[in-house]
């Protein structure tokens, strides 16, 4: 196995690995095999310009991953994704639609049937009957706005 690896060049080596973690990390996302594939490609930039042992190969890995991996965890840190897209926020897609309430809203709290499933309304008491226009999404429950009383 040594034997394969002995005719290719260094620089080869390392940039050949450099892009296989870069690859991997498309496939297999977690974040880190990418800095330390670009820690992999700066050895093979540094073999370009001299050559060293693979002693100091593999310590300027190191050192070049443990910097890397330190630069990607503060680039990283504390962003967390979240989806600007409404229609990835359940009940979003009934946001500024008007309705009819077949129940009173009682203490403020109450129940509508939209569709195939029941929700939680929050907003002032309301008789059976009123119209509302929905205005945002907390958790389970929609919150109203009063457009017409019964």
């Amino acid at each position: 196995m040594i034997a394969l690896f002995s005719d290719i060049n260094p620089m080869m080596l390392w940039l050949i690995a450099g892009a296989l973690l870069i690859l991997l990390e498309i496939i297999l996302p977690g974040v880190y095999l990418f800095w330390i594939g670009i820690a992999a490609l700066m050895v093979g930039g540094v073999l370009s310009v001299i050559d060293l042992s693979v002693t100091l190969q593999i310590l300027l890995f190191a050192i070049f991953a443990l910097l890397a991996v330190i630069v990607g965890v503060k680039t990283y840190k504390g962003k967390e994704i979240k989806s600007t897209q409404l229609n990835q926020i359940r009940g979003s897609e009934f946001i500024g639609r008007v309705m009819t309430i077949d129940k009173a809203v009682v203490n403020g709290q109450g129940r509508i049937a939209l569709g195939d499933s029941t929700w939680f309304i929050e907003g002032e008491d309301l008789p059976a009957g009123s119209q509302i226009k929905i205005k945002a999404v907390r958790g389970n429950t929609l919150l109203y706005e009063v457009i017409q009383r019964a």
